[in-house]
């Protein structure tokens, strides 16, 4: 990042604070106590067994290597139609293109820098909730710069790295929401969730057992439609308040 950038970010207002659609276990949750110790693990001399890390000697690989096809064998579709030309897809085989790259992972890297060290010794082991940094690090810049390269808040979008859509969507669906239920708890304290009229399954059904109250927006060619009949603004100007409460979060996939 330039000198130039980094002025022009410092000079960006911060992001919204969003935190009070935070749900009650969110609001509750603290730092883990145990990440206190790890400044003394630097130490020469100091093992870490306060999280049970197994020491790397015990790992049962000594490399890890692969073949990776590089960028340009696939080639992009236009946009429209949305589909990609029939008879490019039927010649189109997992041969084409030119050959594929080495990789070659090492046990132990030399690398001291967390975010340019890539090696068995790191990546099979107990890592921050954050990710694996490198990974982590690489997926933060890509999406900064080709995803949301005009943001217009300071410091830019953040990420999370998660095991797939569906765990990531249960766990935001649980940073935002309280579970409510019917035989306890008044109406006026169910929580909606807006989606598409036709969303992904497992999403939705991660959502049910909290006792959402899932409300369908009508969708067209380029998805989730903001006006007409059955769009966003007709499903909030039209919100049955015997079923819940306005709703604070939205899934789209769209």
């Amino acid at each position: 990042m330039s000198a130039t950038t980094s002025a022009s970010n410092m000079e960006l207002p911060p992001p919204k604070d969003l935190s009070h659609h935070y749900s009650r276990v969110t609001k509750n949750r603290v730092a883990s106590n145990m990440k206190a110790f790890y400044k003394y693990f630097s130490i020469p001399g100091i093992g870490n067994l306060a999280g049970g890390l197994p020491h790397p000697s015990y790992f049962p690989y000594d490399t890890l290597e692969a073949s990776t096809a590089l960028p340009n064998r696939f080639k992009p579709t236009p946009n429209d139609p949305v589909d990609p030309p029939e008879e490019q897809l039927k010649a189109t085989h997992i041969s084409d293109g030119p050959a594929a790259s080495r990789v070659l992972v090492p046990h132990d890297s030399a690398a001291t820098n967390p975010l340019m060290k890539i090696d068995l010794n790191s990546a099979l082991q107990y890592g921050t909730a954050q990710g694996y940094p490198p990974l982590y690090t690489f997926i933060r810049q890509f999406t900064r710069q080709n995803l949301y390269p005009n943001f217009q808040y300071h410091d830019g979008p953040e990420v999370i790295l998660t095991c797939g859509s569906t765990d990531g969507f249960a766990k935001t669906v649980e940073v935002f929401t309280n579970i409510w239920d019917e035989q306890k708890d008044w109406i006026r304290e169910r929580e909606g969730l807006l989606c598409e009229e036709f969303a992904y399954t497992n999403a939705l059904q991660a959502a049910r057992p909290r006792g959402l109250n899932i409300v369908p927006v009508a969708i067209d060619e380029e998805g989730m439609k903001a006006s007409g009949k059955g769009g966003l603004e007709d499903v909030l100007a039209h919100w049955d308040f015997n079923k819940g409460k306005r709703p604070h979060i939205m899934y789209t996939v769209t």
